[in-house]
């Protein structure tokens, strides 16, 4: 049987210029390798960059052609289907997508806001439909994959929506072993992904800093790669390991691996 490497991409945030060359490095990766690749989408895909649309149809793709590949919902496609899936949209929630990047997203469609809307919800509502029927978690390969992470007070099977979409502080800060090692973006931790023993942190601030980070998973073996900077190169890089007294999930992956 073929082996799979699932490849974990987070806060895309409608920067389809840093997507593009990161998936094809991926699908490089996997094939030098002789295994087949899986994508697992953390959410955040759209908001604040130009190509929202492209991104969602990328995604689309992946979804259809790569067997097992997921799109987990994160927070901001939480703010927007609560205005998309509305028959008619409250205005605080409008007024909160759009001010959390909900406008750009919208002249990915057209420069008209207001057009733009009616083409998401018409002519492109697969895309709203990804982002509303999207999961909230996956647990694969021993690890569990979620947007923002896990309330560290409950058990995995209690977890809320909300908790895996937009929890930041407790989860960043709980030090201790959890469930599973959580693998999530949300809260931008520098250039670089950070591992701790609970939780492999690959927000990289691509909106801003041009780094989008992929987490290859492989049999407990964990890779990183980014686009570098400028969007015209993929670089395999090595995670900050923030040791908090317990070692690293790194550490771990690569003794469970050998």
């Amino acid at each position: 049987m073929r082996r799979t490497i699932d490849y974990a991409i987070a806060d895309v945030h409608g920067r389809v210029d840093l997507l593009m060359p990161l998936v094809v490095a991926c699908l490089s990766d996997a094939a030098a390798r002789g295994a087949a690749s899986r994508f697992v989408f953390i959410g955040d895909i759209i908001d604040r960059g130009p190509t929202s649309r492209d991104c969602l149809d990328v995604v689309s793709e992946i979804l259809m052609t790569h067997e097992g590949s997921v799109c987990l919902k994160g927070n901001h496609e939480d703010l927007a289907t609560a205005v998309l899936m509305a028959d008619e949209p409250d205005e605080t929630a409008v007024e909160n997508w759009l001010e959390n990047g909900g406008g750009e997203t919208l002249e990915s469609y057209h420069h008209d806001r207001e057009i733009g809307f009616e083409m998401m919800r018409t002519l492109n509502g697969d895309h709203v439909r990804l982002m509303a029927d999207a999961p909230t978690s996956l647990s694969r390969g021993g690890f569990l994959f979620a947007h923002a992470g896990v309330d560290p007070a409950k058990s995995f099977r209690d977890q809320r929506d909300r908790d895996l979409m937009w929890t930041r502080k407790p989860f960043l800060d709980h030090v201790g072993h959890l469930e599973q090692v959580v693998i999530h973006g949300h809260s931008v931790v520098g250039d670089l992904p950070v591992v701790t023993e609970n939780r492999v942190s690959i927000d990289t601030g691509a909106y801003l800093s041009g780094r989008l980070t992929a987490c290859a998973v492989e049999n407990g073996d964990l890779r990183f790669m980014q686009t570098d900077g400028s969007g015209r190169k993929v670089v395999a890089v090595e995670p900050v390991r923030l040791d908090r007294g317990l070692g690293t999930c790194v550490d771990r992956s690569f003794a469970l691996a050998a």
